[in-house]
This record gives C-alpha cells, sequence and structure tokens, in this order.
C-alpha cells in the first residue's frame, strides 16, 4: 500500500440527497475563469471525482462539489458539480447544502442580523445564496438561481411500457426533460426506483434524439441530462411531487433546485403560477419540502426567461478524511451496474 494523495471532505444531504463538499487540498491556477478552473480539474482531478463519488468511497447516486476560489471579486467562492458520471452545471440541493455548510463552519464571515449572503460562480452562472442562522443554529438556505427558461414544449413520444407521453425541455441550471406521468400507471416512490430508473433513461434517449438544447448565452451548455416525473402530491402543501433521473440511472432524492426553477419557467408560462407566488415541492423522499419563488422576468440572449429563488435545508453529516493510491485499480472507483 503506498499513499500518494489525502484530502478531507465534508458530508451534507439536502432532504436525503448526499453532497461530498471537496473544499481544500487542491492548487488551482491563478487568475482563471470557473471554466478553465473546471477544465483544470478535469486534466489533472478527474480520477479525484471517480475515486470519491464511485464505490468503495461513495456509491453510484453520490454528487459532490469542488468548492473553488473566486475567478474575480464579487464572488465568494467557484462551485463547480460533479457526480458518479459526470459534471453538472448547477445543483440546487448541493447550493443549499454548501451554504449552509460554510456558515456552518466559519468558511465565511456569518453575518450579525441572522442572515449571511454568499455568492457563487458555477458553470451555469452566477448564484447569490442567503443563510438564515438563528441562536447558534444554521436554519435555510434560500438561493437566487441562474435565470430559468422553457426551451420546448409539448414534444410528443411513445414511451414502451407507459404509452403516448409528453414532454417539455427547461433549464433551470441543467437541462430537464419533464414528463407528467399523472395518467399512467408509474408512481414515484423509493420504491418504484428501478422503474423510475429504467423509464427515465429510456425517455432521455429518445428525446435526444428529438431536440438539441443550445443555452442562449452559456455555449458551453448544450446537453439535455436529466428527466423529471412529476404527478400529484403526497405531501400536504406541496404542489407537485417530481423526481430526477440522470448519468447511468442516477435518482435524485431531494426535490430538485434547478429542476424546480426549470418547473417555476414552464409553470409560469403555462399561467399556472404567477410572479411571487410561492409554490411547495415534494421529492423523492416526501421528508421535506422546497420552496420556489419567481420573482421576475428578464432576457436571456434574446429568450424571455424569469428569475427563480429557491428555499431548503440540509444537515450536516459529518467530515472524512481520505487516503488515495493511484496504483490501485480499485481504490479508484467503481460502479456496479
Amino acid at each position: 500500500m503506498h499513499i500518494e494523495d489525502t484530502f478531507d471532505v465534508l458530508y451534507t444531504h439536502t432532504e436525503g440527497e448526499p453532497l461530498c463538499i471537496v473544499h481544500s487540498g487542491i492548487n488551482y491556477p491563478a487568475a482563471t475563469t470557473i471554466l478553465q478552473k473546471w477544465q483544470y480539474l478535469k486534466d489533472n482531478y478527474d480520477w479525484l471525482r471517480l475515486a470519491l463519488m464511485r464505490e468503495p468511497r461513495g456509491h453510484k447516486d453520490m454528487v459532490g462539489v469542488f468548492v473553488t476560489p473566486p475567478s474575480e471579486p464579487g464572488y465568494d467562492a467557484g462551485l463547480i458539480y460533479m457526480d458518479a458520471t459526470d459534471y453538472q452545471f448547477m445543483c440546487g440541493h448541493g447550493t443549499i447544502a454548501i451554504a449552509m455548510a460554510m456558515v456552518a463552519r466559519g468558511m465565511v464571515k456569518r453575518a450579525v442580523d441572522g442572515i449571511t449572503t454568499i455568492r457563487f460562480e458555477t458553470l451555469a452562472g452566477p448564484v447569490t445564496a442567503k443563510v438564515e442562522a438563528r441562536d447558534g443554529r444554521v436554519l435555510s438556505t434560500e438561493f437566487q438561481n441562474v435565470p430559468a427558461y422553457v426551451a420546448y414544449k409539448d414534444i410528443d413520444f411513445d414511451l414502451p411500457g407507459l404509452g403516448k407521453l409528453r414532454a417539455d425541455v427547461v433549464w433551470g441550471g441543467n437541462y430537464f426533460a419533464v414528463i407528467d406521468i399523472r395518467d399512467t400507471k408509474l408512481r414515484i416512490s423509493p420504491e418504484t426506483g428501478k422503474d423510475l430508473i429504467h423509464y427515465g433513461i429510456l425517455a432521455r434517449d429518445q428525446l435526444r434524439k428529438l431536440v438539441q438544447p443550445q443555452h442562449p448565452t452559456e455555449k458551453h451548455v448544450k446537453s439535455l441530462d436529466f428527466v423529471t416525473f412529476w404527478h400529484d402530491p403526497t405531501v400536504e402543501g406541496a404542489m407537485y411531487k417530481n423526481v430526477h433521473v440522470f448519468g447511468v440511472g442516477q435518482l435524485d432524492r431531494a426535490p430538485g433546485g434547478t429542476a424546480m426553477s426549470g418547473m417555476l419557467a414552464l409553470l409560469e408560462s403555462r399561467g399556472a403560477i404567477t410572479l411571487n407566488q410561492t409554490i411547495k415541492a415534494e421529492g423523492l423522499l416526501g421528508s421535506g419540502l422546497y420552496e420556489g419563488t419567481v420573482i421576475a422576468e428578464t432576457d436571456l440572449g434574446g429568450t424571455r426567461a424569469v428569475v427563480p429563488v429557491i428555499k431548503g435545508k440540509a444537515n450536516l453529516l459529518g467530515s472524512a478524511r481520505w487516503t488515495f493510491d493511484r496504483n490501485d485499480p480499485v481504490d479508484a472507483g467503481f460502479i456496479v451496474a
């Protein structure tokens, strides 16, 4: 056994969805943008992503974030999200968690009035989080996300086993194919996880042949990576229950912050909600709700968009000091399908 590298990380969960926070140990090149830092990680530390996200240290559904120094004045940190198969442009549950963890662990100066503002760079654009702390407890994060918009509406397709369905593709920090399954046999629960994964990957593969989204201003963003299924809620106060399938069959446990941002844009475009109306969304576990509000309209490179604000809470699970032997092929990380 030859130990080559050691990294300290924090672990959180947001309504059951995990986050591995890599907050130190990487010397990022000076005077680089967030996109250049992303390329630096892909070129030099993708082995660390694989080793942390996959077994034996992680699992197929693990999500993580590299916390980077800010690229320019006005930001407090950069966030580059990752999972067991790839990188993510943004992550809502992760932003809720990392912001709360930064306040709880003293990684930023806590505001005396109880509301600490943290400004993040992400691969999707600027995100501003406000963390509430009272009486020694960090309670929640509310973040203003990147502008959200509807890329495609009413895409008809046939999904073997479920029949004829209709999808909308929305942007809320990632691209999501949103599919109403109220009239199908499929239901969202931990017990139906294998079915949700099967149909989610099948739907994404079909929809990728029908649409090719391209972000209006961020030219590196052009992939449909997530499928969101939704139906009526099971928790009082929620407007809908949803789940998100991505990667090679990862299943989001939380209500979904970037997904809710896209859903807000879709609901607002259809007249189902209005500006400054707050709604709640339920996730796979039904353990807690996210709150979401459209606070303004905006222009996104000539495309009409809305400004979403999402609120939720996370819990700190603990910390770990991992050691790595890059000569060990199992230590490098693996996925069991």
